[in-house]
């Protein structure tokens, strides 16, 4: 596989993404929501609730509360692709510019490659950008209220940087199958939003066992692990370059 005619689908789709306003907004107000309104939320709800808790009620909480909300570092890149990687093929149909794509001297594998890494590189770039605003701000208030920088720890290190990027790397795999499948941009947000379903269950019970949370993510992770290597095959297997050049309308 030639990883630089990869590298030109992708920067192709990057490209397109930046012209296209739905996506591009998205992209934008991820890390304003994760990275400021949700540690304002959070830090709010503990707060009101903190005349009625004894010292170590209120860490414990706040320990519990903080560890809870990796949930939407992990579910935001999830959810993403379904916008972005949605455009693959089937926004490449309505651009006009799929038949010429599809034309090139690039295998299946490095077509699917570039395709997948245009919508990784993004979500996880804002997720990332979202995390180096939230945990300032976490930490300033519980360094300031508890006298201890609260993050990052164990348990945020395994979801950021090895469960996060292997959940998104399953969701845009996921969804670029299903794009080109579909021949519209509606249908392969909703069927590739399905993927993000076991992410919401496996994430709300590790955080809410923090406990096993570790060992919990051990699991997690070899099971993205094997998803992903079974859908990029997967991938490969069904993408019919053919069957899109002559049957899509």
């Amino acid at each position: 596989m030639r990883l630089w005619k990869s590298w030109i689908v992708t920067k192709k789709d990057l490209s397109v993404f930046r012209r296209n306003k739905y996506v591009f907004y998205s992209l934008i107000a991820m890390p304003l929501l994760l990275g400021v309104v949700i540690p304002i939320i959070l830090i709010f709800s503990i707060s009101a609730g903190a005349s009625q808790m004894t010292p170590i009620e209120f860490q414990q909480t706040a320990v519990q509360t903080v560890n809870l909300s990796a949930m939407y570092f992990v579910l935001i890149p999830a959810v993403l692709p379904s916008i972005i990687a949605s455009y693959s093929f089937v926004g490449e149909k309505i651009e006009k510019s799929l038949e010429p794509l599809l034309a090139t001297p690039t295998t299946d594998g490095e077509l699917l490659l570039g395709k997948s890494l245009a919508a990784f590189v993004p979500c996880m770039a804002v997720t990332y950008a979202a995390m180096l605003i939230f945990v300032p701000i976490i930490d300033f208030w519980t360094f300031t209220n508890l006298g201890v920088f609260m993050l990052p720890n164990p348990y945020w290190a395994l979801l950021m940087f090895v469960i996060t990027p292997l959940g998104c790397i399953m969701s845009v795999l996921a969804n670029v199958i299903v794009s080109s499948k579909v021949t519209d941009i509606r249908a392969a947000q909703q069927i590739g939003g399905l993927v993000v379903l076991p992410l919401i269950f496996v994430v709300i019970f590790g955080s809410i066992f923090t406990a096993a949370s570790i060992l919990l993510a051990a699991i997690v992770i070899a099971g993205l692990a094997a998803a992903d290597i079974a859908l990029f095959y997967l991938s490969k297997a069904t993408f019919q370059r053919e069957e899109i050049l002559t049957k899509w309308k």
